[in-house]
């Protein structure tokens, strides 16, 4: 039979084979063939292929010269290979930061979306070898023979990507996301980062024709509210604050003066509102300090921890551009006279680092955060009483950046003023710092009355 450039022959039983029954066909003068158990299952394959070409549909010679109807479907990726994939995208342009959160998310998700525990590893074995194997590009690394047996048994049991179009399923998952391995809820912020990484993921696969769409965007769910709003009770009075550096000076000071050492690195973040990663990065070149009045800082970079297995040279710490800024945008941060005159004790004292850095760890390396978490805390048991030391109040150095910020917009200072000393937005500004923002309402009202001035009443 022929069908158009496509021709059939007869279905053909060969004695003594597997599959006896075979379908032969010719496209372009090509043979192809199909060979079956039972001629009921080679009839029906042949009827197929009259079908698909009685409805015009194109026969490819380089795909076993079947129709697009009949050729095998490609199997669906899984979440796990979709996981790989993803954070291998991401990797080279995220922080540290972002990797490891990146890499906890996938974790947590690829876990949660395993067909069966069969047979499984300890949870120790799993979540390392995903934690370090898995979703970290190898970059030259060989995965451990035990290793590698661990991701095999996860990728045996992964399920697919598809099965996220089920909305019962992405239900189920997101549900587990916003909860701890003991089944107790998961902070909101937490769950709010596995979440993205979830709505990425998502969107990337989109991206590389995996999925249609997006499934969380059909989904009728709320998430729990993060929410971005200081607690006003974190935030400390100039007077409390001065107290609480004071007290700072008295912390380890027979271990190389180590709480004098962190006196200005405190001060930073309140008289200038730095954050701790800016602060730490703080070179004597990014500081004018005048003999009197105001000075400035002028902020070029950051420095976080982000951990060795993070970061692209296996260093501890990571040294970026500004939060929210391009990678070269600076920003400049008026500062009084106070904090002028703290900074100019603290290099007439200590000095500097060999790159100009004010805030060196012990041996010239970046400062660590556990070192001046620890003095802080030791500072607060020393210069709060009992009920404010079990308070919130100032509990973190970033703290200390919320009192500032609250300060200045307490004060008046323009909001726009305030968001451009502080590096972030007006809208961000204003929604985070909305409840520490209190007792202007008779001084606005005034300055609404005396910019209408007294026209006199029309009544």
């Amino acid at each position: 039979m022929r069908i158009g450039n496509v021709q059939f022959w007869k279905t053909q039983c060969r004695p003594n084979r597997r599959k006896p029954y075979q379908v032969r066909w010719v496209v372009d003068g090509k043979t192809f063939s199909a060979s079956y158990l039972t001629s009921t299952l080679a009839e029906h394959f042949r009827n197929q292929l009259i079908a698909a070409a009685r409805a015009g549909e194109h026969f490819d010679v380089d795909n076993e010269g079947l129709p697009a109807s009949l050729r095998p479907k490609p199997k669906a990726m899984t979440w796990y290979e979709l996981g790989r994939v993803h954070t291998a995208m991401k990797w080279p342009e995220a922080a540290g930061n972002s990797r490891r959160n990146l890499v906890s998310g996938h974790v947590k998700i690829t876990l949660a979306l395993l067909s069966d525990r069969s047979g499984a590893p300890s949870e120790r074995r799993l979540r390392d070898a995903l934690r370090h194997w898995a979703f970290r590009p190898l970059q030259g690394r060989e995965v451990p023979e035990e290793q590698a047996g661990v991701l095999e048994w996860v990728a045996e049991r992964s399920r697919p990507v598809t099965d996220l179009l089920d909305l019962d399923a992405l239900r189920a998952l997101l549900h587990s996301l916003g909860t701890k391995d003991n089944g107790t809820p998961a902070k909101a912020s937490t769950a709010a980062r596995y979440r993205a990484v979830l709505t990425s993921a998502l969107n990337y696969a989109v991206e590389r024709g995996e999925l249609e769409y997006n499934p969380v965007e059909r989904l009728a769910w709320r998430p729990v509210t993060v929410t971005r709003q200081v607690d006003p009770r974190v935030v400390a009075s100039p007077r409390q604050v001065r107290e609480l550096l004071t007290a700072v000076t008295y912390v380890g000071v027979w271990d190389k003066q180590r709480g004098p050492r962190l006196l200005a690195f405190f001060a930073c973040l309140y008289f200038a509102a730095l954050r701790p990663e800016e602060a730490v990065q703080l070179r004597l070149q990014d500081c004018k300090l005048p003999e009197a009045g105001p000075g400035l800082i002028q902020l070029s970079a950051a420095t976080t921890r982000a951990g060795s297995a993070w970061t692209d040279d296996g260093s501890k710490h990571e040294t970026r551009g500004l939060k929210h800024r391009a990678t070269d945008d600076g920003r400049d941060v008026p500062i009084p006279p106070e904090l002028v005159r703290i900074l100019q004790w603290h290099i007439a004292t200590f000095g500097t680092a060999d790159d100009g850095r004010l805030f060196p760890g012990p041996h010239g390396q970046a400062l660590d955060s556990t070192r001046y978490l620890d003095t802080w805390h030791k500072a607060r048991r020393l210069a709060l009483p009992p009920h404010l030391y079990n308070s919130p109040l100032a509990k973190r150095p970033y703290d200390l950046r919320h009192a500032a910020l609250s300060l200045w917009l307490n004060s008046g200072v323009p909001a726009p003023d305030v968001a451009q000393r502080a590096g972030n937005t007006v809208s961000v500004l204003l929604q985070t710092y909305a409840r520490c923002i209190y007792g202007q309402e008779d001084a606005n009202t005034q300055r609404i009355i005396d910019a209408l001035g007294d026209g006199g009443s029309p009544i």
